[in-house]
């Protein structure tokens, strides 16, 4: 008599994964064109998400794999050449993701209210097949807005746009300089007219409390007048232009010594 096989337990076949019907595919694509045809109709420039929680959560992951296998290096004082080249890929996924975490990053955000809209705009679409909300921050592809000291960013939000505007970004951005609004960059006639007003700006503060302490000369009032020049002077360097500590203080200090010798020359 054969031997009986024993019975093989029964194995739990994986679930197959769900399959999608065809309709809700075409819905799904057609909902995609629409979006992208609003997107390029409303907007100039495109946007995405950084999905800060899942770049930190990779990071993280990753820097757990490294002090794991760093730890294993240490207690075993020996390694394998397939450990090596664990160590080896571990460390470039590291490296790449914190470089595309960086990126990411220095990309300009949207202001609340644009993140809202886009938000919205992503639920009304693909909300029921995604069922998951779009909370994340909202980015454009640009990179964040350069420094731009508070007169120059002023006169770019306050002036017509077509002298805000460079000739470059009016061509880029076609569409917000018709709707009249605030460039990214700051145009050669911005940056030549900022120029002009801190030159004029530093010859009133010359000639202006010249002018005052020579006319009824008088010690204090001479003395009041520096010292509220020296002020002014300092604030509009603290709160008009963008410059360093060392360079707000070399400036004050040499427009203090300047009022100084002739308020000495004046009132010997």
């Amino acid at each position: 008599m054969q031997a009986k096989k024993p019975l093989l337990p029964d194995i739990e076949k994986p679930p197959h994964a769900p399959r999608i019907p065809r309709s809700s595919m075409i819905m799904e694509e057609n909902d995609l064109i629409e979006y992208i045809n609003r997107s390029l109709d409303e907007e100039e420039e495109f946007h995405f998400l950084r999905f800060e929680f899942l770049q930190r959560l990779n990071i993280v992951r990753l820097q757990l794999d490294l002090v794991r296998l760093k730890g294993r290096f240490q207690r075993e004082k020996r390694t394998t050449i397939q450990d090596l080249e664990a160590l080896e890929s571990t460390l470039q996924k590291y490296a790449t993701a914190i470089r595309n975490y960086q990126f990411l990053k220095s990309k300009a955000g949207l202001q609340k209210a644009e993140t809202r809209k886009r938000k919205l705009l992503l639920q009304r679409y693909f909300q029921s097949r995604v069922k998951d909300q779009f909370h994340s921050h909202y980015c454009y592809f640009h990179d964040a807005e350069q420094r731009i000291d508070p007169l120059r960013k002023a006169l770019m939000r306050n002036m017509p746009a077509f002298l805000a505007f460079s000739s470059e970004e009016r061509m880029d951005r076609s569409r917000e300089y018709s709707e009249g609004k605030a460039p990214r960059e700051v145009s050669a006639f911005v940056d030549r007219l900022t120029r002009f007003l801190v030159a004029m700006t530093g010859a009133i503060f010359l000639v202006v409390p010249m002018f005052i302490m020579t006319l009824h000369q008088s010690q204090t009032k001479s003395l009041i007048t520096v010292s509220v020049f020296i002020v002014s002077f300092a604030l509009i360097m603290a709160l008009g232009v963008r410059v360093s500590n060392v360079e707000a203080l070399i400036s004050t200090a040499t427009y203090a010594a300047v009022l100084m010798v002739f308020l000495g020359v004046n009132n010997p």
